[in-house]
């Protein structure tokens, strides 16, 4: 896809001194591992479209095939620091390692004038989303070498970029993930550039991350001794203004202590995508596609055998629901309720996910929190209400048995209603740990009898003629899924 320039959003520069960036962003990326030369950022203008739930004054609105649906409009910044809290789920406390690095960067790139603020902001909020391992810390190897010596790790800024540069308004953005790990001694990866090469948002990051990992390394560390330690680290990976950039930023004693804090690093999300973001707003129906997609494949990416199954329920409840003559309209918010449907399993240990057997009422009912999670990771997102209340209704049964709030009958959404059916179907007829891949004219037996207990009895018999035809087309192949 090719992108065509747009006008960039007027951004308020801080007070504070913008001395001239010393290194150069223009020269083109080799053009290796099958990545572009170059990624030209194209994001697509957000005048007139004011303040959230106002009349769109956009002097060249987009195709009335393409435009969204009437009303608030989501801000592409609220979808990204919602993937972002995804990307930086754990179990237990500590400091997101996403949102720190996000506010961090956005705060020194106000230092230089090549520097993107919002990309390098946005660049900082899911730099490392093309991390396939389940451990998503590349950093906790110590060195640059240690990294590079472990393919996923390597591969990872490379996964990332490609991912985001599947859509045109963040071309940016993934220009700055791409070289996120790279150092000026030429020592980085996954492409060993050096100096000037490194475009400044990418060196920022590279600041911002590596003050993380040693903020983790030491637990509340005395302020000049942080700084000290953290000189030493980056002074071989980012040019020395970089470094002075950050160093000031982090001398704010009041912003160190707010670093610390995993609250007030949320709280300095929320003000950052104030600040920078409010009026950066989705315009079409394919962007938000694509936004949502990048939650399916960080939820879809482990373990392998479930690769592609959110993007899978979507394509099958697309189907289902033109069976039932829903309106485009609302189609369109299936499909992306179900881009999204799964994403709370990412707070589900592996282990429950994978157990073969029955499971206890007390792992049950830990399994079936994902949608509370779902809810959770989602509800930010000004915009995407109705989408959110779809995907965390999914677990819900047509005679009030499901959960997570025994809703029954057409007390369910009709979205959530055929996103439970095709969940199901792909889930029953793709391999697990556990178990084989089942034959679809099974899976279609087990749907037809749940049919008035679990489902409902008109989405089923929709849903059957349209599944079976969608399998049939498709090339045998083994593909991996887990429904709940």
């Amino acid at each position: 896809m090719v992108a065509v320039p747009a006008a960039r959003v007027k951004l308020k520069r801080s007070p504070r001194r913008e001395p001239e960036m010393l290194i150069s962003s223009e020269k083109p990326a080799d053009n290796i591992h099958g990545c572009p030369a170059t990624f030209r950022a194209a994001r697509t203008p957000a005048q007139g479209f004011v303040t959230y739930g106002e009349k769109a004054m956009s002097p060249g609105p987009p195709s009335p095939l393409n435009r969204m649906p009437t009303g608030v409009r989501p801000c592409r910044g609220e979808i990204l620091a919602a993937l972002s809290r995804v990307l930086d789920y754990m179990p237990s406390a500590g400091v997101p390692h996403h949102a720190r690095v996000a506010v961090l960067a956005a705060r020194m790139s106000s230092f230089f004038r090549r520097a993107d603020r919002l990309d390098t902001f946005y660049a900082g909020l899911i730099h490392d989303i093309g991390l396939l391992s389940e451990d998503r810390d590349p950093d906790r190897w110590f060195s640059m070498a240690e990294q590079a010596n472990q393919p996923l790790i390597r591969s990872h800024p490379l996964v990332g970029a490609q991912m985001v540069a599947a859509l045109p308004e963040l071309l940016g953005v993934a220009e700055i993930i791409l070289d996120h790990h790279e150092c000026v001694n030429g020592h980085g990866y996954p492409r060993g550039r050096r100096g000037d090469e490194i475009p400044p948002g990418a060196q920022i990051l590279r600041f911002a991350a590596t003050c993380d990992l040693v903020l983790r390394e030491q637990t509340w560390p005395e302020l000049i001794s942080f700084l000290d330690a953290l000189r030493q680290r980056a002074g071989v990976q980012v040019e020395p203004s970089i470094a002075d950039a950050g160093i000031e930023v982090l001398g704010d004693t009041g912003f160190y202590a707010q670093l610390l804090a995993p609250e007030d690093v949320a709280l300095l999300v929320q003000s950052t995508l104030h600040r920078l973001a409010l009026e950066d707003l989705v315009v079409t129906e394919p962007e938000l596609t694509g936004l949502l997609e990048l939650f399916a494949h960080t939820t879809d990416a482990h373990p392998a055998d479930k690769i592609g199954h959110s993007r899978r329920v979507a394509d099958l409840s697309v189907l289902v629901a033109m069976a039932l003559g829903v309106p485009a309209s609302e189609t369109a918010k299936i499909k992306w309720a179900a881009l999204v449907h799964d994403i709370g399993l990412i707070a589900v240990p592996k282990a429950l996910l994978d157990k073969p057997g029955s499971l206890t009422k007390d792992e049950l009912d830990e399994v079936r929190r994902q949608v509370v999670k779902t809810e959770e990771f989602l509800s930010p997102v000004r915009g995407l209400e109705e989408v959110t209340a779809i995907a965390a209704a999914h677990g819900e049964a047509f005679d009030g048995s499901g959960y997570p709030r025994g809703l029954a009958g057409r007390g369910i959404p009709l979205g959530a209603r055929i996103i439970a059916v095709c969940d199901t179907f792909d889930a029953l007829t793709s391999h697990r740990p556990y178990r084989e891949a089942r034959d679809a004219g099974l899976a279609i037996d087990i749907l037809v009898k749940g049919s008035g207990a679990v489902f409902d009895p008109d989405v089923v018999e929709a849903a059957v003629p349209a599944l079976l035809i969608a399998r049939s087309a498709e090339e045998p192949q083994t593909v991996g899924a887990k429904a709940h």
